[in-house]
């Protein structure tokens, strides 16, 4: 089907009568009236304020909820009532001088509204739709406007319809507030559990979050979208927390490891995922922490994945992780610097790394003064 919907923003001081006087112009003569007069308690029983247009959007029946809309806004019945042309007032509005934002706000909307009804006249398609606020100093309401098609090859041509989606509009807000407030306190409880990672780790205070922060920038410098960025963001502030399961000792302890140590400190992949995996994330949180030590070429672990087998947000937080590790301190040696940190993803790039994502890392630190959080570009040790 055909249809054109909108939604539009009027001004929050409109006024319901306002909108009357917008939709309705001085009478003309009325003829042909009987074939709306079958219809009549058909509309009467609707709640919508409901009125039949001609093809040249002259008003040839409206229904009682028209009529006691208009009467309680105080307008007079040669503004509504049946032989008013509904097009004349919305091709003749002018901006208000003295109010000139919401002038012009009422002119895109008459605009709007003329352009659909002359859309739906001529055929061009099956309906039109906007939401608009229909305010006054004591309420605030919205509405729904549908022009649709009048059925037949009669007099009547089109079916007006302004119906009250105040309960639906404020049921929307209710929701979407919760929603914020849901987003809030898992953005929170994050952060909780990243900080409770790092406060075991001092060597690595800050990695996480840093890692986040590239992270973010790869993924906008390779144009994902809002919602995909804000999964990479919380799963790279999380994806050590496997680490939680390796003792405080271990991961703070100066000087190289033994085998079965650093064996311990890998399984913190899969740790990872176990903690995480029973969560219903909107966005593959667990995947992106159990494969981001994961490596093009199958040479990485836990599960030796190759090229495709690894999400792109994973590949993002491999390469980011790895040049905030070389470049930062760690417990078993001083910080190697950003130089052998950039050595390190050009020799792997394709290999282990994924190209793009490197490419991209590599802009960001030759641009990092427009990235807060990122590091200045340094080659030094």
């Amino acid at each position: 089907m055909r249809s054109a919907i909108h939604r539009y923003p009027l001004s929050s001081d409109v006024r319901s009568e306002e909108i009357v006087k917008l939709s309705l112009a001085a009478p003309l003569p009325h003829s042909g009236m009987a074939p709306v007069l079958s219809f009549q308690p058909i509309i009467d029983a609707l709640s919508a304020n409901i009125a039949l247009l001609d093809g040249d959007g002259v008003i040839r029946g409206v229904n009682q909820a028209w009529m006691q809309f208009a009467d309680a806004n105080n307008s007079h019945l040669r503004n509504y009532g049946l032989g008013s042309n509904y097009l004349a007032p919305l091709v003749g509005i002018k901006p208000n001088d003295n109010r000139s934002e919401k002038g012009a706000q009422d002119l895109s909307f008459a605009g709007l509204v003329a352009g659909g009804l002359r859309n739906v006249l001529s055929n061009a398609v099956d309906k039109f739709q906007i939401e608009y606020p229909c305010n006054s100093p004591t309420d605030k309401r919205w509405y729904l406007l549908t022009i649709t098609p009048f059925p037949g090859a009669g007099l009547l041509r089109a079916v007006v319809a302004h119906e009250d989606i105040s309960a639906l509009k404020l049921s929307e807000a209710k929701v979407l507030e919760e929603s914020l407030q849901l987003s809030r306190a898992f953005s929170d409880t994050i952060a909780a559990i990243a900080m409770f990672i790092e406060k075991r780790d001092p060597y690595t205070a800050g990695h996480q979050l840093k890692v986040s922060a590239l992270c973010v920038a790869i993924g906008q410098r390779l144009g994902l979208g809002a919602e995909r960025l804000n999964g990479l963001r919380l799963g790279a502030s999380i994806h050590d927390i496997g680490k939680m399961s390796v003792p405080a000792e271990i991961l703070s302890r100066p000087g190289h490891l033994l085998a079965p140590e650093l064996e311990l400190i890998k399984y913190h992949c899969e740790t990872g995922y176990d903690i995480l995996r029973g969560i219903d994330f909107p966005w593959p949180i667990a995947e992106m922490v159990y494969q981001h030590h994961e490596r093009l070429d199958g040479s990485g672990y836990p599960r030796h994945l190759k090229g495709a087998e690894i999400s792109l947000e994973a590949r993002i937080i491999a390469v980011a992780d790895v040049f905030d590790a070389i470049s930062s301190h760690r417990p078993y040696r001083a910080a190697k610097g950003q130089k052998e940190a950039i050595a390190e993803l050009e020799r792997g790039r394709d290999r282990w790394y994924d190209g793009a994502v490197v490419d991209a890392l590599f802009a960001i630190l030759q641009e990092s003064d427009k990235h807060e959080g990122i590091p200045k570009p340094n080659r030094t040790p």
